[in-house]
């Protein structure tokens, strides 16, 4: 059984269980156009998680090489050379980028990824909106024409101070912060971006993923006001303390509104992704391409809630993970550094550390969260990074199994001692060059990720809010080439550590990624590789019972293919 095999066996698992542009600080525009929708072309409808049906098989062993190993190793060097020999050109640098393939986007804000051009243009589709004139945020009271302006067109001047208001393009930092302006961004596009277009922005993201060579995305999807609300309710008796924590659990699921709170988020998940594969007319015959993107979603709770609310949103979504299997993950968002994020910071690590235990071995939901996200330029005068130590928490308190950004961590208390810490655990750190830059103005030596690299802790490369930013994968890539001088090899290992660390199902390719070790039914021989099309028999076995390996096989024959070109 070939690709097509594996694509039916995920696809069956998977219903059985339920541009060019200037990436600099600030600048740009979208890498696929003003409608956000690259020209992906069409794919095989694999299903949700299916690895590609690419046009080319990857080379069989070459005399003039060797073994297969040692053909795809001299392919790969040859890559590697490509990458260097157009490191000074822009130009040919982003597109070499933008043929790498990536693995998968684990942290990425669904709302903030999709672009300004697209919003304004699915507002002036849809109608029933407008641009309050003062603020310039998108509203749907439109009665006062004193007070707001029609949707606006590309041709029409207010269009780009639109565009600006809503990201960071052309933003240059002065009496407002990159900080302040960055998270005011959500707030103006807030009216289209929630539930009912969630299937719309999915649809997007896949797009520009597969434009971009990314196999998979682990979206930030449900804020759950229903579940918000019933813990509220049920909570009445004052400050929330760890202690009570068991007892307003029990509390919780009695409720007669907690059955709906569970729903609404398996609801989202599902409508979410059968939405977005409509649009991208999946089930067709002309299907995009972008349907052989893999998603799973996570469930993200304000940091700045109430503890009621909070606690409520994190037992919904561990509740909702049961039956639901593409609900894979829950997170924490919002500033790190505000004043009710800080103070409420270690009592939501202990609710996390109670839920972590409560679930052990019940719910199948992973938890990754935003730590060290901090500067000391941004913390109120009475924090000290070194004091509040974010990621240590949220890796021994909350047991993150990833950790969103990380800035903060050489100012945390033995940053040694815990990457050392991270590496011995597997904690991996999601990388937003873009982001940290614009709102932490962190980038170059002062950027952690190569103290992360050399303590062999996880990473990887992601875009956090790629539409905000003004970026994509490839942006990233871009960064990380230009700003970090990283080189090929690391960016090949950060593509195969996202998909090691994705939340998918089942057993990892791996036995070792740092040594590069597959389990013994994949490891190459002298006439296979990883990557081989078919895998050898006893590998495609494997293959069949993950949809994790199955995922990595892909990549590593999308690394074959590519390498074999250069």
């Amino acid at each position: 059984m070939g690709r097509l095999g594996i694509a039916l066996f995920v696809l069956s698992l998977a219903q059985a269980c339920g541009g060019s542009g200037d990436d600099s600080p600030g600048q740009g525009s979208p890498d696929a156009g003003q409608d956000g929708a690259p020209d992906t072309g069409t794919g095989g409808d694999a299903g949700s998680d299916a690895p590609a049906d690419a046009p080319a098989d990857a080379p069989p062993p070459d005399a003039n090489c060797g073994s297969a190993t040692e053909c795809a190793l001299s392919d790969e060097q040859a890559a590697s050379d490509a990458m260097d020999a157009v490191e000074n050109d822009p130009v040919a640098l982003r597109k070499f980028l933008t043929a790498v393939p990536k693995g998968g986007d684990l942290h990425n804000h669904l709302s903030g990824a999709v672009y300004a051009e697209t919003y304004l243009g699915w507002a002036k589709t849809e109608g029933g909106y407008c641009i309050n004139k003062s603020s310039l945020a998108l509203s749907t009271s439109c009665s006062n024409t004193s007070t707001t302006s029609p949707v606006p067109t590309a041709s029409d001047g207010l269009f780009i101070q639109v565009v600006r208001a809503w990201s960071m393009q052309d933003f240059v930092p002065g009496a407002e912060t990159g900080h302040d302006h960055f998270f005011a961004t959500f707030g103006k596009f807030g009216a289209i971006s929630g539930v009912g277009h969630h299937a719309k922005g999915l649809a997007d993201v896949m797009l520009r993923a597969d434009s971009e060579n990314a196999l998979y995305v682990e979206p930030m999807l449900h804020s759950n006001s229903t579940a918000s609300n019933v813990g509220s309710a049920v909570w009445t008796g004052g400050t929330l303390n760890t202690a009570d924590l068991p007892a307003f659990h029990t509390a919780l699921l009695a409720h007669s509104g907690w059955s709906a709170a569970v729903q609404s988020v398996v609801n989202d998940v599902q409508n979410t992704e059968t939405g977005a594969r409509q649009q991208l007319g999946c089930s067709g015959g002309s299907p995009s391409s972008a349907c052989r993107v893999g998603a799973r979603y996570m469930a993200y709770i304000s940091r700045s809630g109430g503890a009621p609310g909070v606690f409520a949103q994190m037992v919904a979504a561990f509740e909702a993970a049961k039956t639901e299997p593409r609900l894979v993950a829950l997170n924490l968002v919002g500033p790190e550094d505000g004043s009710t994020a800080l103070g409420a910071y270690d009592r939501q690590m202990e609710m996390l550390g109670y839920l972590h235990t409560a679930y052990a071995g019940k719910s199948p939901l992973h938890v990754t969260l935003h730590a060290g996200e901090i500067t000391t330029k941004y913390l109120p005068p009475s924090y000290k990074i070194e004091s509040i130590n974010h990621i240590r928490k949220a890796v021994e308190v909350a047991h993150a199994e990833r950790i969103g950004h990380g800035v903060d961590v050489l100012g945390e208390t033995d940053p040694a001692g815990l990457m050392a810490q991270m590496k011995k655990l597997g904690v991996m750190v999601e990388i937003g060059l873009s982001s940290n830059i614009q709102i932490l103005e962190v980038s170059g030596s002062t950027h952690p990720l190569g103290s992360y690299l050399k303590s062999g802790v996880p990473v990887a490369l992601a875009t956090d809010d790629q539409g905000v930013s003004r970026s994509s994968m490839a942006g990233e890539y871009m960064r990380a080439v230009q700003d970090q001088k990283l080189d090929y090899k690391t960016l090949k290992k950060m593509a195969r550590t996202s998909l090691e660390k994705a939340f998918l199902p089942g057993a990892s390719l791996w036995a070792s990624l740092d040594a590069l070790q597959a389990v013994a039914a994949c490891a190459p021989t002298a006439s296979s590789y990883f990557g081989d099309d078919p895998p050898p028999a006893a590998c495609q076995a494997h293959l069949n019972a993950s949809a994790k390996a199955a995922m990595q096989w892909e990549l590593e024959r999308r690394f074959r293919e590519f390498e074999a070109k250069q």
